[in-house]
């Protein structure tokens, strides 16, 4: 909390009181004497009350990555965002906007958030990879859901890094995209797998940052 209020600090009296500055903190990160929700709480106020303009809610960690969608309830996943119930709690001690970003995927479901003032804003993060222009697309009324299958082998033993293939699948759209290529929703996993084998070598089972 010292280093984000101390770090913070300083980029206010670099920017100035108009600039607007946000951070994504974690409700919690899932480990045995780890980050409790509790104590990002405790941050929560102490953010807010420094003056942060933008708070972001996520969660878990690169071993146990909610965001990525492991170990998510299901009716988490059909309530569409993985953590608004925490937000919900957030905003009875921060004024603050909240933004939510995990598991959003139906337009629907982005608008009820905000309607139901669970949340200020969406946080969407896999969806652009595969629409760019998802914002464009749902201001207009065009955006239609996108459904891909789960990004496995079929094979346990690689399978049980089904988190880190997903982040090399989605890596893999985001280099078509920057190569203005489109997105390939139904890239094969196995030609995704020797891709990132070849850029990356054994390192891509290892644990790591997207």
């Amino acid at each position: 909390m010292r280093f984000l209020e101390e770090t913070y600090n300083e980029i206010r009296k670099q920017v100035g009181s108009s600039f607007p500055i946000g951070i994504k903190l974690n409700s919690a990160d899932f480990q045995k004497g780890g980050f409790t929700e509790d104590e990002s709480m405790e941050v929560l106020r102490r953010m807010s009350e420094t003056g942060m303009d933008l708070i972001e809610i996520s969660g878990g960690n690169y071993e146990n990555p909610i965001m990525m969608g492991a170990d998510v309830k299901e009716t988490t996943i059909k309530r569409e965002a993985y953590f608004i119930d925490y937000a919900k709690k957030a905003q009875k001690v921060i004024s603050t906007p909240i933004v939510v970003t995990g598991g959003f995927r139906t337009q629907k479901g982005m608008e009820e958030a905000i309607t139901n003032g669970e949340i200020d804003m969406v946080g969407v993060a896999r969806p652009f990879a595969l629409v760019p222009d998802l914002a464009n697309k749902a201001f207009t009324g065009g955006y239609e859901t996108v459904h891909t299958k789960p990004i496995r082998t079929g094979i346990k033993l690689l399978d049980k890094s089904a988190s880190l293939l997903e982040i090399g699948w989605y890596e893999q759209q985001l280099a078509r995209i920057g190569k203005s290529k489109s997105p390939n929703p139904h890239h094969n996993v196995w030609i995704s797998l020797i891709q990132s084998l070849i850029g990356n070598g054994r390192s891509v089972f290892l644990k790591r940052r997207a």
